[in-house]
């Protein structure tokens, strides 16, 4: 890593790394086990500190499950992804299924959750203060926790919540429930 060329592109770059690691909820330390960069790398990258080599930003792409271009730039035109190309993660403790959909700009992410009857997620750490996350229930019922509060979401219900508290979310029904949630946090 290169600390005398940091540019407005190494700042850009570290806060969409910040963005999306406070979109899957993972610590720095979380991400430096994933990636192989050190987690005081990692928060000088994302403060804009540190210019990443390409090949410490194409390991903590890879860490972040991205794609380099989708942390450099926005895709210009349209930007397809076919079925059974989004990446998911299933939470081996819980059968909870993560699938991103489409990261169209940083800090905006697509995504689709299907939980199991009873399912519950992690406690997801506070997003950075003004991020929003927008909940449509395909299937079921889901029951999210913003801090100490909470709403019961059932099929075809939206809502918009502010997630900078600890958050989580549980299949509240008896049945597979299904959402998508759009994650918007705020850059800078």
């Amino acid at each position: 890593m290169d600390a005398d060329s940091v540019s407005d592109t190494d700042a850009q770059f570290g806060a969409a790394v910040r963005a999306r690691r406070a979109q899957l909820g993972i610590t720095l330390d979380q991400l430096a086990q994933a990636s192989g960069v050190s987690s005081g790398a990692l928060s000088r990258v994302e403060r804009g500190l540190l210019s990443a080599s390409l090949r410490n930003a194409m390991a903590i792409a890879r860490g972040l499950g991205s794609d380099l271009s989708d942390l450099v730039r926005p895709v210009a035109g349209p930007h397809i992804t076919r079925a059974g190309e989004h990446q998911r993660f299933v939470y081996g403790d819980t059968g909870v299924e993560r699938v991103a959909l489409a990261q169209p700009l940083p800090g905006l992410e697509l995504l689709q959750f299907e939980l199991p009857s009873g399912a519950e997620s992690s406690h997801f750490a506070a997003h950075r203060a003004g991020t929003r996350e927008v909940f449509h229930i395909l299937k079921g019922q889901v029951r999210v926790w913003s801090g100490e509060e909470s709403v019961l979401l059932r099929a075809g219900d939206t809502a918009v919540l502010s997630m900078d508290t600890e958050h989580r979310f549980i299949n509240a029904g008896n049945s597979q429930a299904r959402f998508i949630l759009m994650v918007a946090s705020p850059l800078g």
